[in-house]
């Protein structure tokens, strides 16, 4: 990849978004979404101003990063897209990045243990537990739909808590246990650009061809279609 030394990584998983471009194995520059809930609209222009600000042509884009999700259903799908098309035409290699892992990132630096929360529905949220070890985040506990009682039965302690919202922490298993602030469960595409380094350096890219966002449960659309027409068939 000498020849494309240029490296993008897009986060498109919550309310807002980011992009950052690196070359080689430094970050270049952020930019960020302006508006909440547009990545349609501003993702693809947002990383033409980036990399016109740099002076970088897509053909020496050597790797892409993109975080899958869970989180925002337009979003990833946007974020995604985006990604394989610069894949595909721009024959870039492509590596997908769980979100959880993303936002395991944020954790301070002192934080011994921390629990990354998303996608609150019916009290059970997508967790996962990471342990530091050293610059690096290890997961001790792999992803999974839980209860908060579940979790916390299971969390070495001490432990911090990612994710906003957060199920009320039930009564005896608060030991040992803090929770952050909601702008700690804000993904950032600098977190996703680090890690998308780590993949390329240890593992084969994703195939653009299946790669694919990582719903946990089905849309909340489809949730109240099923149930206000389950008993309907397509074409009725």
């Amino acid at each position: 990849m000498r020849d494309r030394p240029y490296n993008l990584a897009i986060e498109t998983s919550g309310r807002g978004g980011s992009v950052t471009l690196g070359r080689d194995d430094q970050i270049l520059d952020t930019a960020g979404l302006e508006h909440k809930r547009r990545h349609n609209v501003e993702l693809i222009p947002k990383i033409d101003a980036l990399c016109k600000k740099h002076e970088v042509v897509p053909s020496a884009v050597g790797r892409v990063y993109v975080s899958l999700g869970p989180g925002s259903f337009t979003g990833l799908r946007v974020g995604i897209t985006t990604a394989k098309m610069l894949a595909l035409a721009g024959k870039a290699a492509v590596y997908g990045i769980p979100t959880l892992d993303v936002l395991a990132q944020n954790a301070p630096s002192d934080a011994a243990h921390v629990a990354v929360c998303l996608n609150l529905k019916r009290d059970t949220v997508h967790s996962a537990v990471y342990r530091r070890d050293g610059e690096d985040m290890t997961a001790v506990l792999e992803p999974g739909l839980r209860t908060m009682a579940e979790l916390l039965e299971t969390c070495p302690r001490p432990v911090c808590l990612i994710g906003d919202p957060l199920p009320a922490i039930p009564d005896g298993l608060d030991e040992g246990v803090s929770v952050l602030d909601a702008t700690f469960a804000q993904a950032r595409s600098e977190a996703v650009w680090r890690l998308g380094q780590r993949a390329a350096a240890t593992g084969p890219a994703s195939d653009p061809m299946t790669l694919a966002p990582l719903y946990i449960r089905e849309p909340e659309a489809v949730t109240l279609w099923n149930q206000h027409h389950g008993g309907e068939q397509a074409g009725d």
